[in-house]
């Protein structure tokens, strides 16, 4: 009939609970093992600590080269598309299972400024550049005998990759300003959603630094519409995390009491399952976030067999999928984006990610003169409300696309 899971108290009953399969609503085709525990799945074999490994065979060589991997003094290249938990597996996996004495230091190179990366990442003396007004170490420093996680890392200019290339040589770094050479010999895991070995080809990424970085400990982090046997799973676990989160908490107290089971019948499950999850988990959380919102805000639950449910209806799931708004809570329209129509020409490329980069060129271009150059405008429709107008800025370089050239060609279409 559909997958269920109980609602109430995030803080304490929802570990217990989401694991599980509700008794009145069993899997469909799920068989139980008379020599397993009651109602215990095989949840202890897909699920290690926080991460879900699940079954597919991707996943499983995954986790295997992970875990050898963690335990090498080796750096470690991470690659995927956004979303699909890069940064999740270098702090809850290789860290953990590193058995390094230092800490681990997470950062996000994407969100750093060109100007300040030597300085972030290597350090600064007093008064080295403008608004520096005190000394302090960089990243490296700061994970010295630990683990530096640097996630995006294929957004580092070609001065910042060379000094970069010197400090994994020589495991020492010499803050700006300074003359002194400093221990700084953290283990490295670098993660990004670009394939690394294709920006060497075309000149964007240095080959000798790709080389320190070991391709021989790549790996690539599958997106969720090649984990399909995954999914009904991941769908469950996504429920749970959005109400352990505890921003659902206010909403769950005041609009149920009691545990009221959510229900995905099996056509919705069947809808989210064929779905191509292009923002892979982030884009699941935040459907399962969404979700919970509207059935809550419904203040009514379905009678299904006699029971009160939560049921996430083929319509919603429609809905928050396809990017309609639902009714209970209209977006503005000046965020709906459904209807946005962009066209471009797919031209033949040596390569698909020669291709696929084409295609964002031409997507970002179109973007670009739909909103007529406002960087903060494309980033909230392409991340949501918030987003950083730089993430554009710097993926726009990263393809060649320069700002002068597209406005000019935006002021003569003008």
């Amino acid at each position: 009939m559909g997958t269920a899971l109980a609602i109430d108290d995030p803080s304490s009953e929802i570990d217990r609970l989401v694991p599980l399969l509700d008794a009145d609503f069993p899997r469909a085709g799920a068989q139980k093992d008379p020599g397993a525990r009651e109602s215990a799945n095989d949840d202890e074999v897909l699920r290690e600590g926080p991460v879900f490994w699940g079954r597919s065979p991707a996943m499983a060589e995954l986790r295997q080269r992970l875990e050898v991997l963690a335990r090498s003094p080796l750096p470690v290249l991470i690659e995927g598309e956004t979303g699909t938990g890069k940064s999740f597996l270098a702090e809850q996996v290789l860290h953990p299972l590193s058995g390094v004495k230092g800490p681990l230091v997470v950062t996000d190179l994407s969100t750093i400024p060109d100007s300040l990366m030597p300085a972030h990442l290597f350090g600064a003396r007093r008064g080295s550049y403008t608004g520096s007004v005190d000394d302090h170490p960089g990243v490296f420093e700061q994970a010295h005998e630990g683990t530096l996680f640097l996630d995006e890392i294929a957004n580092l200019d070609a001065d910042t990759q060379r000094r970069l290339l010197l400090v994994l040589e020589r495991g020492t770094v010499t803050r700006l300003g300074d003359s002194r050479a400093r221990p700084a010999a953290p283990r490295v895991v670098a993660a990004t959603n670009l394939e690394i070995a294709q920006l060497v080809r075309e000149g964007r990424f240095r080959h000798d630094l790709y080389a320190r970085l070991n391709p021989a400990t790549r790996v690539r982090v599958p997106p969720l519409r090649e984990r399909k046997e995954d999914l009904p799973d991941l769908i469950r676990f996504a429920f749970a995390d959005a109400l352990r989160s505890g921003s659902l908490l206010p909403l769950v107290r005041t609009q149920r009491r009691g545990a009221v089971p959510v229900l995905v019948p099996e056509r919705g499950m069947q809808r989210l399952v064929a779905h191509q999850w292009p923002g892979n988990h982030r884009e699941l959380k935040l459907f399962a976030t969404n979700a919970l919102v509207f059935l809550l805000m419904q203040r009514g639950a379905t009678d299904v067999d006699g029971r009160a449910v939560l049921k996430v209806s083929e319509s919603l799931v429609d809905q928050l999928l396809d990017g309609a708004p639902a009714r209970p809570l209209p977006l503005p329209a000046t965020a709906s984006t459904a209807g946005r129509r962009i066209e471009v020409a797919l031209k033949p490329g040596r390569t698909f990610a020669e291709i696929s980069a084409d295609v964002e060129r031409q997507y970002l271009t179109g973007l670009f003169h739909a909103h007529g150059g406002d960087l903060g405008r494309m980033a909230a429709e392409l991340f949501g409300p918030g987003a950083s107008r730089r993430k554009v800025h710097l993926r726009m370089n990263q393809l060649g696309l320069r700002l002068r050239t597209l406005r000019g060609a935006l002021s003569s279409s003008a």
